[in-house]
């Protein structure tokens, strides 16, 4: 019990004495503090390259900033122009818009027969249950298909005005002249006459020089009367063609301060004519008053006015204006510079534009895009705007399984229908692939038959073109809609034409171009397009001519729809072509035989057996 007591007693001394020198610690720390504060005089600043690693205080973000009085900045522009024409900004814009998001549908064949698969593992590998055991068997193969797609490109830019100065203030050396000729003087008491000037710009004047001439005869110095000068608190007595020095104490003046000088012709006879005719003669410049100060003035060159910044997230190329709204309204603001406000009014301080860059709702992939069991395989972009792709080239591989029935014993699988042998050849065996291509070489020797080979060409198109992307104005390049859209009832027959073509998918895309532009700006697009008579001409002209041969069909300006020669059709592997557009005419054209009927020729056919005794 006193072991126990002693360890205790022991343990809360090395507390105490942990808990003293943390105080000690704190308290030393403390009073380091508070004597710094007390070393403090207010007048200490910190300087920031202690704080942080290579600081500037001349940073480029600088710019952005004009001080506590700057109104309107252009900082969210110069953002939009580094996201639109950096590398880093349009690597981001191109990658967000350009890469589509990869699909794992969980309501594919694949998938769902996966999850058979291990749920059903012990029955098929004979780990138990009964010596057989009937089974269900998958068979995949993978077709692949092309398709096209575009995607309308719109952009919002922005116009905005901001205020800019340019020049500065410079201080510089001139003269502040006093010149009684250059003013109109006027009469006072007892014969003085004041001349009042007004000073021209802010400076500083120092000592200077005074003058009182007669230009006719430098040498002559009047006769014993002699003038008074009052000007800047002194008075100067002279006769004429002689001059001196104004010593004065250094001063500033102001633009329009008024600074008087006073004139007296001290004679002893003849008052007021005596002065009449000095102020004449000092009018006329027959007599010269001058009072001359050396000057360091400051030359105000700035100059304010209105800078448009435009911004657009993408090369607008033939883009065609949709709309423009002020989106930053307009009256007046000011800056500040030099500690001088400048303001400025508009009527708008920022506009919001609507182009549009490219319209196109051609999408011949939306099969495959809803088929849980097809997946995209390769996207090459055929048409770029900038650096953001609008028309696309797709592939997709698609899955069709065969199901068999049989059984599994032991080890071995017995197969119950006739299918295991389709499954066992590891091939999709299409019958509409082989008949398509079939009727593909049928309609092209349709075409030939009878003529001169290197004269006819088969699968010929016709060039067409439609309007769309106009200011107020419907798109007659739709896809769909023709028999619905009221809107479209202005389109003209060329492209209603066009229009149930693509319905059809009779249709390629050749291009658009610009078809109407005033003063640089499209007004107006157009699209240029081949259209086939069938789907089996479409097929083989895209996938054989255009994608295997490399044979362009010409610009969306002007289409070439030719037919394909004898030795182009030679060239062509009609194995490697989709055709898979043309299997629903196929399916709707192939006419079984009527079953009633067939029914009863068959009893017809037995009866006259058994009545022939065959």
């Amino acid at each position: 019990m006193k072991q126990a007591t002693r360890s205790l007693l022991q343990g809360l001394l090395l507390s105490c004495l942990s808990a003293s020198v943390l105080a000690a610690s704190m308290d030393a720390s403390n009073q380091e503090g508070i004597n710094a504060g007390k070393s403090a005089d207010g007048t200490t600043s910190a300087d920031p390259n202690g704080y942080f690693d290579n600081y500037s205080a001349d940073a480029p973000q600088r710019g952005y900033y004009s001080g506590p009085t700057q109104t309107s900045s252009n900082i969210d522009v110069k953002g939009q122009t580094e996201l639109s024409g950096s590398d880093l900004g349009q690597t981001a814009r191109e990658s967000y818009v350009n890469n589509p998001a990869d699909k794992l549908s969980y309501d594919s064949d694949m998938m769902k027969y996966s999850d058979e698969i291990r749920e059903n593992a012990n029955a098929i590998t004979g780990v138990n249950g009964s010596q057989c055991v009937a089974q269900e068997l998958n068979k995949t193969t993978w077709t692949t298909h092309r398709c096209e797609m575009a995607t309308p490109l719109s952009q919002s830019c922005t116009r905005k005005a901001t205020i800019v100065t340019t020049g500065s203030y410079e201080e510089y050396g001139t003269q502040l002249v006093l010149n009684a000729r250059d003013v109109t003087g006027r009469k006072l008491d007892n014969w003085w006459m004041q001349y009042d000037f007004v000073v021209p710009e802010d400076g500083t004047i120092s000592s200077g020089t005074w003058e009182f001439l007669y230009p006719r005869e430098p040498s002559y110095h009047g006769s014993r009367l002699d003038y008074s000068i009052q000007a800047f608190g002194q008075t100067i007595r002279t006769k004429i063609n002689y001059s001196g020095t104004l010593s004065i104490p250094a001063q500033k003046v102001t633009q329009g301060q008024v600074i008087s000088v006073l004139f007296r012709y001290n004679t002893d006879g003849h008052y007021e004519s005596g002065r009449d005719g000095t102020m004449n003669s000092l009018a006329n410049g027959t007599q010269v008053l001058r009072i001359t100060f050396p000057m360091q003035a400051v030359r105000d060159t700035v100059t304010a006015g209105i800078e448009w910044t435009n911004s657009c997230p993408a090369d607008m190329g033939d883009a065609v204006k949709m709309s423009e709204v002020c989106s930053d309204p307009g009256g007046t603001r000011s800056v500040t510079v030099g500690g001088k406000a400048y303001s400025l009014y508009s009527d708008c301080w920022g506009y919001t534009t609507q182009w549009n860059v490219f319209e196109d709702d051609t999408n011949t992939c939306r099969a495959y895009i809803d088929n849980p069991n097809c997946s995209e395989g390769t996207r090459t972009c055929t048409q770029k705007i900038g650096n953001l792709c609008v028309y696309s080239q797709l592939t997709y591989q698609c899955a069709h399984t065969v199901k068999s029935t049989g059984y599994v014993c032991g080890s071995e699988f017995y197969c119950s229908d006739g299918s295991c042998s389709a499954m066992q050849a590891g091939q999709n065996q299409n019958f509409e692939a082989a008949v398509s291509q079939l009727a593909a070489l049928a309609a092209a020797g349709k075409d030939f038959a009878g003529m001169d080979p290197n004269q006819v060409t088969a699968f010929t198109g016709k060039a067409m073109a439609c309007r769309k992307s106009a200011a107020g104005f419907s798109n007659c390049c739709k896809s769909g809609g023709w028999g619905q859209s009221a809107g479209l009832a202005h389109c003209n027959t060329e492209e209603k034409e066009i229009g149930t073509g693509k319905e059809k998918k009779l249709v390629v895309k050749v291009g658009s171009y610009c078809s109407k532009k005033v003063l640089g700006v499209c007004l107006q697009q157009k699209e240029g397009y081949c259209v086939f008579d069938s789907k089996l001409a479409r097929i083989v002209q895209e996938q054989g001519r255009r994608d295997q041969l490399g044979i362009s069909f010409g610009s969306g300006e002007s289409p070439d729809c030719r037919g394909i020669k004898v030795a182009e059709l030679q060239g062509i592997k009609f194995d490697h072509i989709d055709f898979s557009d043309f299997y629903d005419d196929l399916n709707s054209n192939i006419k079984l035989p009527d079953q009633d009927a067939l029914n009863q020729r068959i009893t017809s056919d037995i009866q006259n057996s058994l009545k022939s005794g065959d």
